[in-house]
């Protein structure tokens, strides 16, 4: 690593590799600028090279930036593969920055259940990056409707009387790497190591990701350590967070100040925070768990100066089919936002529209953060309100997004609940209510009260027209945590776990009520300490194989199945052991069990609550043995 003087302004190169499955060969004469925002018009590019690659001029009719240097290049090829990567060639330094680090930009897909979603090195989930029209979360899996878009942690502070952001939104400002500040100096560093690293329970230990997963544990990548030596060993340990179908993981710094661009949405350009980030993603295709994904995000103050009023806030553009016909709310007990279609029907989802919520997950007592949970518009000459809008006069202005990270608009003005116009109706919980019972306040009806007040002007200003059903539309959650009086020091560590899912009942109302009960069962898996699968119950070594009658039999919701396997000769005394269960057609319903095991008396629970009376068949397969076995569900 080059140490570079902190004092010193360096300039640095970036070369563009785009990889999908074909190659395309794109002709071009235009220079390409050494200090251009490649993340900015990453989805502009890709529009413009598709419609016309000698193009010069934007939609508007402005001269385009020079894209490529006439002297050494006539040509730019670009690899489409499936999995892509862009290929940014950093040679940077400033304010604390040292080092000499290349960074690579790329996305990792999630989808081991029925939702498939995207994680950027820069911090953006739910964007597929891949298309100049991005797509985000996709539920259900293979029917290409989205239930969220651009999502992201934003962390926010000031250091030494100035306000700073680490601003995750559309682009992300965040790279891999780590930061060293055992020198008092704040020293970023980034090699190949530092990159996503995603497993899935089907892989084999010979796939790299399995194989290098050790690189990561220094900086918090899990793993079942099963000799309990305490050391990664990818012949013995198994990857990822136990149980999981599929772990993601990644370790990101904001501490290239070249990272931090205006126009990033949600605030953004700042000098950097110097924050380190271990990001871990994961999710189980289990009954119960299917559509929900887990995500935490541990945040580092690799700073040699406090952060001060330190504020988090989770930002998502709720895109939920047709974003025209969406609102939102949220629920302060269960320490969520969602998003729900205003009428039953969406051109994209059709009648009975699922919901999508998005939650803290605080798993034991003493998280004392306060928490908000509001909103802004996209931000266009017709937002009206104009201080609950943010974009195109504040990407950039980070105050604005501060002010919204303490659960106010953009201009300090309180929300209100209607008819607003005294203190009592000041509020930080955008629509609390229940829209299916219509209690409490929602954006539409039924609701007491429904709808909005239109005020702005400032912290007095508590009176505006009154809204008495609001136009459905896009909105973008912010759900905010932290506060002003929240330092975090030198080294400190704050833990984020949140949880996202879907849930569809019979109509759109009726899929708010059944998201809240899905996020009640998330709660109490959380509680109980993300522990799942089967539970070996005797350490006893059977001498064969053996399933049990499940019990109770018939049963109604849940019922238990138990199974022995006995010592085997492959590797690591491990057998690879499949439980699935079966409609009374033959039509494979759920899985599970599908892992190594080693010999024991095992037990699982199945809870059948989302299927109907009847006959079903659950089998036990193993490379040198199979057995099924019928059960009644009697409801």
């Amino acid at each position: 690593m080059n140490r570079v003087d902190k004092n010193k302004t360096t300039r640095f190169g970036r070369e563009l590799k785009v990889k999908q499955p074909y190659v395309q060969q794109i002709k071009s004469k235009a220079l390409l600028k050494k200090t251009m925002n490649i993340q900015k018009h990453f989805s502009s590019l890709f529009s413009l090279l598709r419609a016309n690659p000698d193009c010069r001029r934007d939609e508007k009719g402005n001269k385009r930036e020079k894209l490529f240097r006439k002297s050494n290049m006539k040509k730019l090829t670009v690899i489409l593969l499936v999995s892509f990567s862009i290929q940014l060639n950093l040679f940077s330094t400033g304010n604390n920055a040292l080092g000499n680090n290349p960074f690579v930009f790329h996305q990792g897909i999630f989808q081991a259940n029925n939702i498939r979603t995207y994680f950027t090195n820069t911090g953006v989930f739910n964007k597929d990056f891949r298309y100049s029209n991005p797509l985000g979360m996709e539920w259900p899996i293979g029917s290409g409707k989205i239930a969220l878009y651009s999502t992201g942690i934003t962390t926010a502070a000031y250091v030494q009387g100035v306000l700073r952001m680490a601003s995750v939104s559309y682009n992300g400002e965040y790279v891999p790497g780590y930061i060293n500040n055992s020198s008092g100096v704040p020293i970023v560093i980034t090699n190949s190591n530092f990159k996503i690293y995603n497993v899935r329970r089907t892989d084999i230990p010979d796939s790299n990701n399995w194989k290098n997963w050790g690189l990561m544990v220094p900086f918090g990548a899990p793993y079942v350590d099963v000799n309990h030596n305490g050391h990664y060993e990818y012949l013995i340990d198994t990857p990822g967070v136990k149980g999981a179908d599929q772990t993601i993981f990644m370790c990101l710094t904001d501490g290239f100040p070249e990272e931090h661009k205006v126009g990033e949405g949600f605030g953004g350009g700042t000098a950097p925070l110097f924050a380190e980030v271990h990001m871990t993603a994961w999710g189980y295709n289990k009954t119960g768990l299917e559509d929900v994904i887990f995500i935490k995000w541990e945040c580092i103050n690799k700073n040699t100066q406090p952060w001060n009023g330190t504020f988090f806030s989770l930002v998502s553009n709720t895109t939920l089919g047709n974003l025209n016909d969406n609102y939102i709310g949220c629920d302060t007990i269960r320490k969520m936002s969602y998003c729900y279609n205003a009428s039953n029907y969406d051109t994209v989802y059709g009648y009975n529209p699922p919901a999508v919520g998005l939650k803290w997950l605080e798993c034991s007592s003493g998280n004392s953060l306060s928490k908000s949970y509001v909103y802004f518009k996209l931000w266009s000459n017709n937002v009206i309100p104009p201080c609950e809008g943010l974009g195109g006069d504040s990407n950039g202005y980070i105050m604005l997004a501060y002010n919204f990270m303490h659960g106010l608009k953009k201009d300090l003005t309180p929300w209100v609940v209607p008819p607003g116009g005294t203190t009592s109706l000041i509020i930080k919980a955008c629509y609390s209510g229940d829209p299916e019972t219509g209690a409490g306040w929602n954006e539409g009806q039924p609701g007491n009260p429904s709808g909005s007040v239109e005020n702005c002007g400032g912290p007095n200003v508590l009176s505006g027209n009154i809204v008495n059903i609001n136009p459905p539309g896009e909105r973008h959650i912010v759900m905010n945590r932290g506060g002003t009086n929240f330092t975090m020091n030198p080294n400190d560590t704050q833990r984020i776990v949140l949880a996202q899912f879907v849930a569809r009942g019979t109509s759109n109302l009726n899929s708010v009520t059944k998201l809240k009960q899905l996020a009640d069962n998330v709660q109490q898996f959380c509680n109980n300490g993300f522990v799942i699968g089967v539970n070996n119950i005797s350490s006893s070594l059977p001498e064969s194989y053996v399933l049990y009658q499940n019990y109770p039999n018939p049963f109604n919701p849940s019922t238990k199945i138990r199974f022995l396997v006995p010592p085997s000769k492959g590797a690591r005394g491990m057998m690879d052991i499949k439980l699935t269960i079966y409609d009374v057609i033959g039509k494979e319903i759920t899985t599970l069990v599908n892992e190594q095991l080693k010999s024991g008396t095992y037990e699982i629970e199945w809870n059948a609550s989302n299927f109907p009376s009847g006959v079903y068949f659950y089998k036990l397969m193993t490379s040198d043995f199979v057995q099924v076995k019928k059960m009644v569900l009697l409801k």
